[in-house]
């Protein structure tokens, strides 16, 4: 009974340190984010770009993961780089950008769903949420067309643990859409103007 108890209260202990780490890395991003944000001059950031289009892109997957962290919208960065580097290069761009920060999203929703138990706690949600049917391919790819459903649906997803061989096909898909939409239609609107 001892040996139980001692265990008991040593993986008690670990979990706790588990949680604080966690806490303190989601925290960290969080500050990385918000410096990154109050410190961006994007008179500055254009010149740079036309002067240096490689660097741009990197620069523009970097900006596309971090705002992965706020419900800021790409849509810019996208139909900027659609007259630097062209629609078509343009919307590939956005498609990898907007899927590396839909998965660290779904990190994100990942491990606050550990931090605050949501696999236990979801069931008492109000209105049934607990029961969102997320794990639908559906859900997943029309839940992305409401407003604030591209971010809040990777991190709900994430919390719901969706398998990622689900949640991968479907964030891909979208962000494709969304990108050549974007990319090709933004183009072809400021043209006319």
């Amino acid at each position: 009974m001892t040996i139980n108890t001692d265990q008991q209260a040593q993986d008690e202990i670990k979990r706790a340190k588990n949680k604080r780490v966690k806490i303190s890395i989601m925290v960290g991003v969080l500050l990385i984010g918000l410096i990154i944000s109050i410190s961006f001059n994007f008179e500055d950031f254009q010149k740079y770009a036309t002067e240096n289009v490689s660097i741009t892109l990197v620069i523009s997957l970097l900006i596309y993961t971090m705002l992965g962290l706020t419900f800021i919208p790409t849509s810019p960065i996208t139909l900027f780089l659609a007259f630097l580097i062209g629609p078509l290069h343009a919307a590939l761009m956005a498609t990898l950008g907007n899927t590396l920060s839909a998965l660290l999203e779904y990190k994100v929703g990942e491990t606050l769903g550990d931090i605050f138990n949501f696999e236990e706690r979801k069931n008492n949600l109000p209105l049934n949420l607990g029961k969102l049917p997320i794990h639908s391919p559906y859900v997943l790819l029309f839940g992305r067309l409401i407003p604030g459903g591209v971010r809040g649906l990777s991190y709900v997803a994430g919390a719901y643990q969706v398998p990622m061989k689900l949640y991968l096909p479907t964030t891909i898909s979208m962000a494709l859409l969304s990108a050549f939409f974007i990319a090709f239609g933004g183009e072809k609107l400021i043209s006319l103007i």
